[in-house]
């Protein structure tokens, strides 16, 4: 595992050593930026369920100004913490060890506190356990009514090719699918 593209292209990661974990594939991630395109300079990104950190780390080697990492295993925290430390981005990652509800909670109450516009992402990546499509729908509408995604936001959303998104929250637009192997990927937008 490595990023694939930005300044720290070719720098290897630390992978997540045992199973409960599926990172999004090297072939998948380059994909998901070449859709993505070159605007990430300057972004605020959210990586839910980040696991390795690998698509936040990507979209900062690519410009993002921040990225906060959400995953509930100390393990991955720590896997995500040394993948940071591997591109000297301590100074704008930050991670969340918390249940998704509750970080993304937290998140909001963070965002009710602050001025306007603050608090919110420009970029959201979503990658949810494939076996549970409910928690991705669950989290998607969490994200939509607690306003968490700019008004010009993207969320990147993978979910199991046998178990695609079978309604999209009001507040955003298929934009575009591509499927990888067993990954199908949806990229929204709001409005």
């Amino acid at each position: 595992m490595r990023v694939v593209g930005g300044k720290f292209r070719g720098r290897k990661l630390t992978p997540f050593k045992g199973s409960g974990i599926r990172p999004t594939s090297d072939r998948a991630r380059e994909a998901i930026f070449n859709v993505l395109g070159p605007g990430l300079t300057g972004t605020a990104v959210l990586d839910i369920f980040a696991g390795t950190g690998a698509l936040g780390i990507e979209a900062l080697s690519r410009g993002a100004a921040s990225a906060i990492f959400i995953d509930n295993s100390k393990a991955a925290a720590a896997v995500i913490n040394k993948n940071i430390a591997l591109c000297g981005l301590e100074k704008k990652g930050k991670i969340i060890i918390n249940e998704v509800q509750a970080a993304l909670a937290y998140l909001k109450r963070q965002r009710v506190r602050a001025e306007a516009g603050a608090g919110q992402f420009d970029l959201i990546f979503l990658d949810a356990p494939y076996n549970d499509l409910s928690l991705t729908e669950a989290v998607l509408g969490i994200i939509i009514e607690g306003n968490l995604l700019k008004s010009n936001g993207r969320i990147v959303c993978e979910v199991a090719r046998k178990l695609p998104v079978k309604e999209l929250p009001k507040g955003v637009t298929l934009i575009k699918e591509k499927t990888y192997g067993d990954t199908l990927i949806y990229f929204l937008e709001a409005g």
